[in-house]
């Protein structure tokens, strides 16, 4: 158990670093196009195609973003989506960053079990950050424009759960299928 805590604290950490790499970052632009672009959706089908090159059994357990906009979508200039994926059969964990851009990065490290305090993959049918980020309009503070970090299946709640920390007010959670929870879990 404590392994587990502190390969998630690992992972939290090292996503965290990746956040805060560069402190000058510029003003968040809004991201044109449709809805799905820079949505967590859009990273996961960026990352689908290097995880299943990984290995066939691979499935996603996480998904963490950093510096998304009010609406669920990456700015066109900053922030990232991580996927984080793992093989039974390789006893390895395949993290994939998408960055804004579509550009993407990989990593590969050592995990015997499953990741995430739950050691379950994300739902089929979970919900889009554009619908999560939707469900929390009317709940969240008027100035969150922007999240600096969410998480998705990652800490030990009763059930997979978008956290999100946005920019003002308090932290909000979203069920997996989009359903609105509140400022705690």
């Amino acid at each position: 158990m404590i392994r587990k805590m502190i390969a998630s604290a690992s992972l939290i950490l090292s996503f965290i670093l990746l956040l805060g790499s560069n402190c000058n970052q510029p003003a968040p632009v809004t991201r044109p196009g449709s809805a799905y672009d820079g949505s967590a959706y859009w990273a996961r089908d960026l990352a689908q195609p290097l995880i299943t090159g990984f290995a066939g059994d691979a499935q996603i357990y996480n998904i963490m973003g950093a510096q998304v906009m009010a609406d669920g979508r990456l700015p066109a200039n900053l922030g990232n989506w991580s996927i984080v994926a793992w093989s039974p059969s390789r006893q390895e964990e395949f993290q994939v960053i998408v960055r804004n851009d579509a550009t993407t990065s990989t990593s590969t490290r050592a995990q015997a079990s499953a990741p995430g305090a739950n050691n379950q993959p994300v739902p089929n049918g979970w919900a889009n950050s554009t619908v999560v980020y939707n469900a929390t309009i009317g709940h969240r503070d008027p100035g969150a424009t922007l999240s600096t970090l969410v998480v998705f299946n990652i800490a030990t709640y009763t059930r997979p759960l978008w956290a999100i920390n946005f920019n003002a007010g308090q932290n909000q959670y979203v069920n997996w299928d989009g359903t609105y929870i509140g400022v705690s879990p």
